[in-house]
């Protein structure tokens, strides 16, 4: 009865390691889904869209005197500034939560930026927002730093673990790019080799109401490719799976992630054609979250290798 008792306390034990990985990736997800409509250079200013129509909301319906005040006088004449720190810090959020890394600090940061994000669209004009999923935003980001869920399935819990583990990780994630890298191949096989176009890996789920209109019901768009970008992903995957054999192949494969996220944000738009055949303008902010945060685990766990691989410096 006894080895039966510790039995289930390491499996309760596991389990409860597992959902608060889990939970943190999917505030990673949430925050990546939701990047692609921030759009630069003007994100929605020129046509009255996009990020600007939430914050100009602010003015006709204002949900807290002082925040309305912030909204009126700082973020609105400085509406691309904000834009783009808006845009900046989810693409940190996102990259840094998914790969569970420095999670405690980010999760708290989280919870913060969804403060004014509750209070932008809670009395947007349509009125359709439901108030408690801000609220429920911001306790599962209080939840994730509470429990320092990067200790699970994270970059903080390998790198407290040693190389060892940041070996067979990296293999982890090498693995996991390539596979990431032949689903944005699969999508984007309609799409110009190189071209401004991109294909969505995510749900674009939706239906056509009775007045033709498009209504969606799921979002989760994730990330956009073309075939080069798709193909170079998995180029870096295949080298973090080759890093086991020839260290120097986690660097290039860290590196090369990181070039590919630079080089997107640097493009910033490209067309997404979307399921209807129409084509849409988006920031390419998830692309950079999800290639910035793979090369800068694959990094960190390279250079956790290499700390205990590198001989000692015998002093003259």
């Amino acid at each position: 009865m006894q080895s039966v008792a510790i039995r289930l306390r390491t499996l309760d034990a596991r389990c409860r390691a597992t959902v608060l990985g889990v939970a943190r990736i999917t505030l990673g997800l949430m925050w990546l889904a939701n990047i692609h409509w921030k759009v630069p250079n003007d994100f929605g200013e020129n046509n009255g869209g996009g990020l600007f129509k939430y914050a100009d909301s602010v003015t006709r319906h204002s949900t807290f005197a002082p925040f309305t005040w912030i909204t009126e006088e700082i973020i609105l004449p400085n509406f691309r500034f904000f834009g783009w720190f808006t845009l900046v810090t989810e693409i940190v959020l996102a990259a840094l939560l998914l790969i569970g890394y420095k999670t405690k600090v980010v999760a708290l940061a989280g919870a913060a930026m969804a403060v004014p994000i509750m209070l932008s669209v809670l009395y947007y004009d349509r009125a359709d927002e439901w108030s408690w999923s801000y609220l429920l935003m911001i306790a599962a980001h209080l939840l994730v730093y509470a429990s320092d869920a990067g200790n699970h399935l994270g970059v903080d819990g390998v790198l407290r673990r040693g190389a060892v583990a940041a070996k067979t990780s990296l293999a982890s994630l090498g693995a996991l790019t390539t596979v990431i890298g032949f689903a944005g191949l699969y999508v984007a096989r309609s799409i110009d080799f190189a071209g401004s176009r991109a294909a969505l890996l995510g749900s674009d789920a939706g239906f056509v109401a009775d007045d033709d209109a498009l209504v969606r019901r799921w979002e989760l768009k994730f990330v956009w490719f073309n075939p080069l970008w798709a193909l170079l992903t998995i180029a870096c995957g295949l080298l973090l799976i080759a890093a086991v054999k020839q260290t120097w192949a986690a660097r290039a494969g860290g590196a090369g992630l990181v070039m590919l996220s630079i080089v997107v944000f640097a493009t910033r738009t490209f067309d997404y054609v979307r399921d209807d055949d129409t084509v849409q303008k988006i920031a390419t902010g998830s692309n950079a979250a999800l290639w910035g945060g793979l090369g800068l685990a694959a990094l960190l766990f390279d250079r956790a290798i290499r700390s205990v691989a590198a001989p000692d410096v015998i002093a003259d």
